[in-house]
């Protein structure tokens, strides 16, 4: 048995392949979606990150506002310097500062402490805010004693409750027993507020979110509205081909969009024309064609012929005769454009096979072999079919020096409905280089590597007949394809059709009680 590896695709499965990496490759829809992600993402970033900021410097500005404005109103009571319960001047810093201190009510964001040489005021109420959160400033003697010796007046200090913007001012008292210096620590514990300022971010960062999503699911659909007509667009060309000029863009709408779809209806007005005179061009050429031609041989056949006229006339009766085959496939080729080239039918394969080996004796001076025989009907044109393996048989010959084993073959391929039916033949030729592969079975293209001694049959080709195999393939809905052999120099030439499997019949079986052909019993 032969074992099939293409080395080479057609240039019709070079297309399909093409264009299914295309089809890969991306789709305008998830372009349009991720860059729209991305400057999302992106605003909704820079957006919180914005509001982060701003937020955090109205938390330090609130409290250095708050700190200023404590400072200020304690100034003015330190200018008066009358003690608001007796209307008497202050005797002792300690009076003074106790005085201002047990008047305000800071809350827990704030605290107001004295700060005299021998003693540090504060609210009692402070205490209690300690117990609870663990720590207050005034107990921390370290910090005070830093703050108290710090040259500057405001600042921000990192505590075990969180940052705290602090302020001072320095207040001395002059009495009869001499002058007392001491300080006014205003603070504010920001923490608190940097916390809301957290769960804020933490809300914005959830609705980003669910904005994000929201953002993507109306761009898909915005995307995929805008992109519909391209996708029409694409499907029609995708349908469109050399023997199809049929389908058409619907156009909706008058934007740049439908612009192009009508222009590119247009273009497939312009090739269907172009292609339509060009079929009836061919059609009527070589049913013209014929009929001078077979005149002419036939008066060339009548003529009484002298020996110097004997070269002469032969060589004009070889060429009539290229020029008839010529015109025979360019008929051909110009009835494969209709949808009646093909008239399928069942047909039993390994009876294809006899007939064609048969037949392809025809082409003496070689061996003809049948290697492998498919069994089972398929749906095709056993005439075109045959045309199409004879026009490989003929190929095989010419490449293939003369007295070589040339084989043909058919074998069924894959299961269910990818079941294919491959039919070939290998020659014992030259072989086929990768750049005639790619181009072989076009119209008027030709092996490069020829057989000498066979060098004036292949003279006397136009290159259409593989073109033919090809055009009678794709009839049937397959391709045609090259391989190299695994035992030996030459090709192998086949063609694939779709032959689906059968369905697989089931037998049902009706028991009856009692068997019928049995008496019942009494």
């Amino acid at each position: 048995m032969i074992s099939l590896k293409p080395r080479w695709r057609s240039t019709l499965e070079k297309h399909r392949a093409k264009s299914a990496r295309t089809e890969r490759s991306g789709s305008v829809r998830l372009r349009i979606v991720a860059w729209t992600f991305l400057l999302t993402s992106f605003i909704i970033t820079g957006l919180i990150f914005t509001v982060r900021e701003i937020l955090i410097s109205d938390v330090g500005r609130g409290a250095n506002s708050s700190t200023e404005s404590e400072i200020g109103e304690f100034r003015n009571f330190a200018q008066i310097g009358v003690n608001p319960q007796t209307a008497r001047p202050f005797e002792t810093l300690e009076d003074m500062l106790g005085s201002y201190v047990t008047r305000q009510y800071t809350g827990y964001k704030e605290q107001v402490i004295g700060l005299t040489p021998h003693q540090i005021i504060f609210l009692e109420e402070q205490d209690h805010y300690a117990l609870t959160t663990g720590y207050r400033l005034h107990q921390d003697q370290a910090l005070l004693t830093g703050l108290r010796e710090n040259p500057s007046n405001s600042g921000i200090e990192q505590t075990p409750a969180g940052p705290v913007h602090w302020g001072k001012v320095a207040v001395e008292l002059r009495t009869d027993q001499g002058t007392t210096t001491g300080h006014l620590l205003v603070l504010e514990y920001i923490q608190p507020e940097l916390d809301a300022v957290q769960h804020t971010v933490f809300i914005m960062i959830w609705v980003g979110v669910a904005g994000l999503a929201f953002t993507l699911l109306v761009s898909w659909l915005i995307a995929t509205q805008i992109t519909k007509p391209i996708r029409n667009l694409r499907q029609v060309a995708e349908h469109i081909n050399d023997k199809n000029f049929s389908g058409r863009v619907t156009v909706k709408g008058d934007d740049d969009v439908a612009a192009m779809s009508h222009t590119f209806n247009k273009m497939l007005d312009r090739l269907e024309e172009a292609t339509l005179t060009e079929r009836q061009f061919m059609d009527e050429v070589s049913h013209e064609l014929r009929t001078p031609i077979t005149i002419v041989r036939g008066h060339l056949e009548l003529m009484e012929r002298t020996e110097e006229q004997e070269q002469t006339l032969l060589l004009v009766d070889d060429e009539l005769e290229r020029m008839g085959r010529i015109v025979s496939d360019l008929l051909t080729l110009a009835k494969s454009e209709r949808p009646d080239f093909v008239q399928p039918h069942p047909t039993e394969v390994s009876e294809l096979m006899i007939s064609l080996d048969s037949k392809v004796q025809v082409f003496a001076n070689h061996r003809w072999i049948i290697a492998d025989i498919a069994e089972g009907e398929v749906g095709l044109d056993e005439q075109r079919i045959t045309q199409a393996m004879l026009q490989l048989a003929a190929n095989a010959a010419q490449y293939s020096p003369s007295g070589s084993a040339i084989t043909i073959g058919s074998e069924f391929y894959g299961q269910g409905g990818e079941r294919q039916l491959k039919l070939w033949v290998q020659d014992r030729g030259p072989g086929v280089s990768p750049e005639d592969a790619s181009i072989l079975f076009e119209r008027f293209r030709r092996n490069n590597a020829k057989n000498p001694a066979t060098a004036k049959q292949h003279s006397m080709g136009a290159g259409l007949g593989l073109a033919i195999v090809r055009s009678i393939a794709e009839a049937h809905g397959g391709g045609v394809w090259i391989a190299a052999p695994e035992d030996g120099p030459g090709s192998i030439f086949g063609i694939s059709l779709p032959a689906p499997s059968p369905p697989k019949k089931t037998q049902s079986i009706t028991a009856t009680y009692p068997p019928q052909n049995e008496p019942e019993k009494s």
